[in-house]
């Protein structure tokens, strides 16, 4: 037999007081009821099912319970004769529940994403270009000038820098259409019809020349390289022969009154070759507070000692035109010779400005 000191002897003896409904054995056994105590007590035919249900459900709100409840062990209690009231207790006295996580497919790593660098955009050609440009490298200049203008063909000034590059290399049709496109862009540009008048001189278009002249000097009226241009091809320009009905014989000029020569000057190009002191550019302030870069190029006067008569920007950031030339007026340059002897002239200078 069972000592009275066992375990499973004092839980029979628990079964016992509960079904035979005395109240004083829950106060002297504060142990917490167990499932194997419940189930034993439900088990029982000493009493009737709504009196085990009673008993219990009392033992329960004294006593507390061992176990946790979950769905499993209520159906468990509900087979074996638990009634609403006995579950209720149970689930107020019942300790926390461990839920059994549910298992979670397994999901393999996902790679970290690798940074897409930025494709260049229209402005990084356009400064690579400038670069080529300034020197000399025209080739690779219209290379990515017209890669810019893939990537954004409104800009006007990239159609110049490229009609200019062309100029550069004796390219005058392409360089017509660039200057085309600049005018169909900002039509009051007066350097685009000043380069586009002077690449159809070139080509032997002398009319549309003079027209573009004419055009770019309504636009600027100081715009010196215009002004000569166009006395320049007027020149070149037959006039019609007038029949005049003469009366008296015509009388001669003395020998003394003999008709000047145009004094045009000679196009030179890039005359970068031909400086003997370059001045450098003040950045203007206002325009290295906005950010403001880029080539500007100026169209150079000189005369038969290399001095400079005029210069007048043709192209590049409106800011930064006066800079550049001021900077060309005060440089200093070899005389430009044609045949072994001086000649007034006229060519580019070009200056990049770019923030370090």
């Amino acid at each position: 037999m069972f000592k009275a000191s066992t375990p499973l002897f004092f839980r029979f003896a628990l079964i016992a007081a509960l079904l035979s409904c005395t109240a004083s054995v829950f106060a002297q056994q504060p142990e917490q009821l167990s499932l194997v105590d419940i189930m034993t007590a439900l088990r029982s035919k000493k009493a009737t099912a709504a009196e085990k249900n009673r008993i219990l459900a009392d033992g329960v709100k004294q006593r507390g319970v061992t176990f946790a409840l979950n769905s499993d062990l209520e159906k468990e209690l509900r087979n074996a004769g638990a009634d609403d009231l006995l579950i209720g207790s149970i689930r107020v006295k019942s300790p926390a529940a461990t839920v059994e996580p549910k298992p979670q497919p397994k999901v393999e790593p996902t790679p970290a994403p690798v940074a897409t660098p930025k494709p260049p955009d229209a402005a990084y050609y356009q400064n690579r270009a400038n670069a080529s440009f300034v020197m000399g490298e025209f080739d690779a200049a219209i290379k990515d000038y017209s890669k810019a203008i893939e990537l954004n063909p409104k800009e006007p000034t990239v159609y110049f820098s490229r009609g200019m590059a062309h100029f550069n290399k004796k390219n005058f049709s392409p360089a017509v259409e660039d200057f085309d496109k600049v005018i169909e862009l900002d039509p009051t540009e007066s350097m685009a019809y000043f380069n586009r008048g002077v690449a159809l001189e070139n080509v032997g278009n002398l009319e549309r020349a003079l027209a573009d002249l004419k055009k770019a000097i309504e636009l600027d009226a100081e715009n010196q390289p215009a002004i000569s241009a166009l006395a320049r091809v007027d020149g070149k320009i037959p006039k019609p022969v007038q029949t005049v009905a003469v009366r008296e014989p015509a009388k001669s000029l003395p020998s003394n009154e003999v008709q000047k020569s145009s004094d045009e000057p000679y196009f030179a190009g890039p005359l970068s070759e031909q400086a003997v002191k370059l001045a450098v550019p003040t950045y203007p302030q206002m325009e290295r507070q906005n950010r403001t870069q880029g080539v500007v190029t100026v169209q150079v006067t000189l005369d038969e000692e290399g001095k400079v008569l005029a210069a007048k920007a043709t192209n590049g950031p409106k800011g930064l035109r006066g800079a550049s030339e001021d900077a060309a007026k005060r440089s200093k340059f070899k005389p430009v010779t044609l045949g072994g002897k001086p000649v007034k002239a006229t060519g580019t200078v070009v200056y990049n400005f770019k923030l370090s």
